[in-house]
């Protein structure tokens, strides 16, 4: 499973270095509007980060709760280490998901994001970890407790979050399409970092477009 740190570089460079708000901004309200498009566009991406997020924490919590609830791990008194590595994921879930700040725009919201995808790493930690195929002899446990994954629905999950994290990641360059487009001369200056990215991005090969993005255009506003 593909850590998304990169994914997190990007939103907090776009949101430290490009948009200049001027109001407090729930998170989740449509109506919130911002002196251009561009800065629109990259506060609804904001927005559906926190809203993959929070999705993410909840399905991989579900998923190991039923792991640890499977009749082949729960009598199992042997794997007790493995069991507590999953209670506190599932713990540490519990307290990530409690209400996202009302101004996601603030420090509050820069670390909230922060703690999500910390957790959400984790999962993907212990996703590697018992991952028979990366192990050149993967012990009986690791094989006891990737077939629970496995018959809990670990793969439709990561394709589940792999399909969210493309819709809403596409949407975000399709807005962006229009919106660099339509820039006035004054806009492009006061946004002239995003627009860079967004000509690299389009002028890079489909081999870097395949790779995450938004690692791209973290490494690309570095120097600012």
């Amino acid at each position: 499973m593909r850590r998304i740190n990169g994914l997190l570089l990007g939103a907090l460079v776009l949101l430290a270095t490009t948009v200049s708000y001027s109001a407090t901004a729930p998170a989740y309200d449509a109506s919130t509007k911002f002196d251009t498009a561009i800065e629109n566009t990259v506060f609804e991406f904001y927005v559906n980060l926190y809203k993959y997020l929070f999705d993410a924490l909840d399905k991989t919590s579900d998923l190991l709760e039923s792991v640890l609830k499977d009749d082949t791990i729960m009598p199992n008194n042997n794997i007790n280490q493995t069991k507590e590595l999953l209670q506190n994921y599932i713990a540490e879930t519990k307290e990530r998901r409690k209400p996202p700040p009302k101004n996601v725009t603030n420090l509050d919201g820069f670390l909230c994001i922060v703690a999500n995808i910390h957790t959400i790493n984790l999962f993907g930690d212990i996703v590697k970890r018992y991952n028979t195929t990366s192990l050149p002899t993967p012990s009986d446990e690791v094989r006891l407790i990737e077939a629970a994954l496995k018959r809990h629905g670990l793969d439709e999950l990561i394709n589940h979050l792999k399909i969210r994290k493309t819709e809403f990641i596409n949407e975000f360059l399709r807005k962006m399409d229009i919106a660099v487009t339509n820039l006035s001369e004054v806009d492009k200056i006061k946004c002239h970092k995003l627009v860079e990215w967004y000509q690299n991005y389009r002028n890079s090969t489909e081999e870097q477009r395949a790779n995450d993005v938004f690692t791209h255009f973290a490494h690309l506003l570095a120097r600012f």
